[in-house]
Formats: C-alpha cells, structure tokens, sequence
C-alpha cells in the first residue's frame, strides 16, 4: 500500500522506518544503502519521533533525514532503494515526509513501489 498526503514544501525529506523488533538495525541498514546506492547526503534524525510513536528504549518507528534536493537520477535512485528495503522485509513500511505531505510505502509489489515513489519525490523536487 503506499498513501500520500498533501501540504506544505520544505527542502529535506524525512524517512520514517517502522520495524518492530528491529528498528536500530533497520535504520542503520537503509542509511548505508541509501548513501552507498543511492549516493545522498542521509544521516539520521535528531528530532522527536512522528506522533503515535513509541520512544525509548523498544521504539517501533526511527527518522532519517535527505538533505537538500534530489535531482532526477537521484529521486530514481532513492525510489529503488527505499521499494526494495520493504519489499525485503527491512521494515514493515517506511513514510518519507517533505513538509506536509508525505508518503508511505508499505506491501506492494516492488516495481509498483519504485514508481510511485519515483514519481512523488520528483514532483516534489520540483516544487522545492
């Protein structure tokens, strides 16, 4: 399933990745493929979890952060890195936020996945 929502521009995108019983190791696994894959500037998040989140200690959701724009290319390329994690089963989904819209990527099938993804980030590099 993958769901937009719709508001506000902001430069950085920020990945939200929910994976139960493993949630460090998740995080750390997409961070290196997506600065070695994908080739972007990520790091992770300093700031407060997203609302509905567990904190602490057995936390279910961790943030990472895209700095800056995304070219084409790049969107393509974090599209693919990001469809294939959750299709592997790196995280039951991960959500990428950029300002007030958002979109979450979560069971379906990879090929779809990357394309809409794809498609999402572009349009909101353009609009950045």
């Amino acid at each position: 399933m993958i769901v937009f929502y719709r508001g506000g521009s902001v430069a950085d995108f920020h990945l939200f990745i929910d994976a139960p019983d493993n949630t460090a190791s998740a995080t750390g696994q997409l961070l290196q493929e997506l600065v070695r894959g994908a080739r972007v500037d990520a790091r992770p998040a300093q700031a407060a979890s997203p609302e509905g989140s567990k904190s602490g200690t057995g936390a279910t959701i961790a943030e990472l952060v895209l700095n800056g724009a995304l070219p084409a290319a790049v969107a393509g390329a974090v599209a693919s890195v990001v469809a294939s994690f959750v299709q592997r089963g790196g995280a039951r989904k991960v959500t990428i936020k950029n300002g007030d819209d958002e979109i979450t990527v979560e069971g379906v099938d990879a090929r779809s996945q990357k394309a809409l993804l794809e498609a999402w980030l572009r349009e909101h590099e353009s609009e950045g």
